[in-house]
């Protein structure tokens, strides 16, 4: 089966952009009620993953004044986020389903697509399975 086929499109999806400043990606954030989000570059290529730990930390470790300095860029990230390209192959994007909520996906460049849900590809393994019976 083709990734594709359960891919959500980066227009439906919530990112942050890397040099977006931290307070408005903490409201941000917040608005889109994720624990985890991706984070791009300017030009749209996919640079990682930015979870509610990783600004909580942030709080606690910098001053008011650091923080309005900072971009989401500059925030440590403690989970690595791994990747697939549009071309992977089902069983690649389902070992990483397994350990993150969501996979984002790039193309060959790079460039953020969208992200496959943990959610999604339960739910048409269900279909499938209910299918045989």
């Amino acid at each position: 089966m083709n990734i594709s086929f359960f891919l959500k499109p980066k227009v439906d999806v919530s990112y942050l952009v890397d040099d977006c400043p931290v307070r408005q990606a903490l409201d941000d954030m917040m608005k889109s009620g994720f624990t985890a989000v991706p984070v791009i570059s300017p030009k749209g290529k996919y640079v990682g993953t930015i979870t509610e730990g990783d600004f909580l930390r942030l709080l606690l470790y910098h001053t008011p004044e650091q923080l309005d300095r900072m971009t989401v860029g500059q925030v440590e990230r403690r989970v690595r986020h791994r990747s697939v390209t549009i071309d992977a192959r089902m069983e690649d994007m389902v070992d990483l389903v397994a350990v993150q909520n969501f996979v984002p996906v790039t193309d060959g460049r790079g460039m953020f697509c969208g992200i496959i849900t943990r959610s999604d590809v339960i739910n048409q393994l269900r279909a499938s399975c209910t299918k045989g019976k």
